[in-house]
């Protein structure tokens, strides 16, 4: 089916309006702030939900988002990616009670980092050292920074269809025209400088062998390879073999290895994707779930590649800092929080790998016996819906001629009061009971057949 043809479906399709004109006539004060918004702010700092306009949040508890018109949702955004205990825990609300009494920045630190660092140390051995900064874009700017340093080498290699923050080095991707199995890069966006791509960053093909042949071709200029354990669009576990020989050939080549745990980070296992797949790198970065619902980042790894923070035993120094890093209200919530996965790991972690379990698998198993080309692909409690009827190995695989039906899905979604943030990366947590997840179940299919009603599908 053409464009045209989609547009005029939707147009005419008796579901595609009703529901449009339900989620414009219950959320008037939304589009009001969403209309006065554009004559101050150049772009909000965060994607909302545009469909049909953005809609803000006045309140959440537990599973639920509770808009300015008074509507609630389920919550599948998890404040994207961190509230894996669920919204507003009482653990993390007491905690950053106690500390804004105390007051809540004072330049000076407090015992909270060393407090924080020692919790997330228990739960990954393999960090010697670690520092905290404000946010997952500053963790793998300064990691990028000190693989450089301590190899002295310049060209930091990342993997097609990866995520790593918005920091020049991140903001590159492989060109869409070039071999899937020897990418080339390009820059993501303007105002970043070409020679970032063409130079200092190198492309690798993601679960392909040949990333191993560049490698070793590379060695010598290559400071570091970065990988997301999980890869937002494109979640899934079955990596063990191409993580394992990733590590192999680093350490035969003498380049570092490093996980972006920004997301997965206390997510996916209570020692992340490190304990999940049994690897060590040489460095990690960690954030949101780090920081209980607050803003933070962290770098963390071996002593000897940390000590460029400080030029600590001869290290090459580099130079950090910020003016809120380690900043008392996110270690209180992130003390807070860490110790409450800590003690009750043996519970949130299996529920969370049942219940995202159980939602990919029903959806799917909806999406087959209906012939609906969509796959809800998940890892644990992470979740990015697929709109294809290709097999999805990696990015590339990825059928971009159904965007249209996708965002008409997450139009129905919502009006069946499930939120998703406009990146279509979703999350359960602890809060999200066995009967919310089924609600959950239930608005896929509905929203599927609302497709099907007006022909789109």
């Amino acid at each position: 089916m053409n464009q045209v043809a989609l547009d005029e479906k939707i147009l005419r399709g008796e579901k595609s309006q009703a529901v449009r004109k339900k989620l414009i006539g219950r959320t008037p004060k939304s589009a009001k702030v969403s209309r006065d918004g554009k004559m101050s702010l150049a772009q909000e700092v965060v994607q909302t939900v545009d469909l049909p306009h953005p809609i803000y949040i006045d309140s959440a508890e537990g599973p639920y988002l509770n808009d300015i018109d008074g509507n609630q949702y389920i919550d599948l955004t998890g404040g994207f990616g961190p509230n894996v205990l669920g919204n507003r825990p009482e653990v993390v609300e007491r905690a950053l009670g106690s500390q804004v009494e105390k007051g809540w920045h004072f330049g000076i630190p407090t015992s909270g980092q060393e407090q924080l660092s020692v919790l997330i140390k228990e739960a990954d051995p393999s960090v010697d050292k670690l520092v905290f900064c404000n946010s997952g874009t500053e963790a793998t700017m300064y990691a990028f920074r000190a693989a450089r340093a301590f190899s002295g080498k310049k060209v930091v290699a990342l993997f097609d269809g990866s995520y790593h923050g918005v920091s020049d080095y991140a903001l590159v991707k492989a060109d869409a025209k070039s071999d899937r199995s020897r990418p080339t890069s390009t820059t993501l966006g303007s105002g970043v400088p070409g020679v970032v791509a063409d130079e200092l960053m190198l492309m690798l093909p993601y679960r392909d062998d040949t990333a191993f042949d560049l490698i070793r071709e590379r060695k010598d200029e290559l400071a570091m390879v970065v990988v997301e354990p999980v890869q937002s669009s494109n979640p899934r576990l079955d990596n063990q073999d191409f993580f394992s020989q990733l590590r192999e050939v680093c350490t035969e080549c003498g380049v570092l290895l490093m996980f972006d745990e920004v997301i997965t980070g206390f997510r996916i296992a209570y020692g992340s994707c490190k304990e999940y797949y049994g690897i060590e790198p040489d460095l990690v970065t960690y954030g949101k779930a780090v920081g209980g619902g607050l803003p933070i980042g962290v770098v963390g790894g071996r002593k000897d590649i940390m000590d460029t923070f400080s030029g600590a035993d001869g290290a090459p120094f580099i130079f950090t800092g910020g003016t809120f890093s380690g900043n008392p209200l996110t270690m209180s919530a992130g003390i807070a929080a860490i110790q409450y996965m800590k003690d009750n790991k043996d519970e949130i972690y299996p529920y969370l790998k049942t219940q995202g379990d159980r939602l990919g698998r029903e959806v799917n198993q909806f999406c087959r016996l209906e012939n609906i080309p969509a796959k809800l692909m998940n890892a644990a409690s992470m979740f990015h819906l697929v709109f294809s009827s290709n097999e999805v190995n990696s990015a590339r695989d990825i059928d971009s001629s159904l965007r249209t039906v996708e965002r008409e899905f997450y139009l129905h979604l919502l009006g069946h009061d499930v939120l998703v943030p406009g990146i279509h990366l979703a999350f359960i947590s602890w809060a999200h009971t066995e009967a919310v997840v089924e609600e959950v179940i239930n608005a896929f299919q509905l929203a599927f057949m609302d497709l099907r009603h007006d022909g789109l599908i």
